[in-house]
């Protein structure tokens, strides 16, 4: 659970409502009234949604709630909107928030390994945060996770973290994360090479052991490239 030391403060563009955010929450309007008036805690596995309904970034939903103050660029930041009267900004919870420089933001999400296939269940709920680099700034919505398991050795050992440029298309001869939902809101993972990809499957390796094969995309229904490989 995430504590709000003052109230949360999000940016709030055209066409965003009370009640839509409580839809994309799956909460109730008026427990979204507690969380603006700093009544309610705020779930880490809550974050994400915030940040995707309002169109920000997780950074920002963090700093908004730590309750930390508006910055002069944010507005520019997120798509030009005016600055309003400040007669306007002392009715509204709803301010606009910068990511202060040099904090960690992306989001570590938990893994463990599921089975001797080399599978992982990811929990897009996150146990760390981590400094961008200088390639993954501007990247919405990134995420990281320990690979697990020893599948992919020599190429990804276990233990190393992997960072997620979400927004980046699937490229054949690139290790990827490939992600199957399950009902439980986790997610079933598989860290493997990407061969090629038709509109059925997705055709990849591992290399401890050596093999190919299938994994249907009825299933397995994302792929995201790895963009870097850190080990500690």
């Amino acid at each position: 659970m995430i504590w709000i030391k003052d109230r949360v403060r999000f940016l709030r563009p055209q066409g965003k409502t009370q009640s839509g955010l409580a839809a994309a929450l799956g909460l109730d309007p008026s427990r979204v009234t507690e969380i603006i008036k700093g009544d309610r805690q705020i779930k880490r596995s809550e974050v994400a949604p915030l940040a995707a309904y309002l169109e920000m970034t997780v950074a920002d939903v963090m700093a908004a709630i730590d309750g930390l103050p508006p910055a002069p660029t944010a507005m520019a930041a997120t798509g030009g909107f005016a600055e309003p009267p400040a007669h306007a900004l002392a009715a509204s919870p709803m301010l606009p928030v910068l990511y202060p420089p040099g904090r960690p933001d992306v989001p570590v999400w938990a893994s463990a390994q599921a089975g001797e296939d080399g599978a992982i269940v990811l929990t897009p709920d996150p146990i760390d945060y981590i400094h961008r680099s200088d390639r993954m700034r501007g990247v919405k919505n990134p995420f990281a996770f320990y690979v697990v398991g020893t599948s992919m050795s020599p190429a990804i050992e276990h233990g190393t973290q992997v960072v997620i440029n979400p927004s980046l298309p699937p490229m054949a001869g690139r290790d990827h994360v490939f992600i199957q939902d399950l009902p439980d809101g986790t997610m079933k993972a598989m860290v493997k090479r990407l061969i090629r990809s038709t509109e059925r499957s997705w055709r990849v390796r591992q290399f401890n052991e050596p093999k190919d094969f299938d994994l249907l995309r009825t299933l397995w229904t994302k792929a995201y490239r790895i963009t870097e490989k850190r080990e500690d």
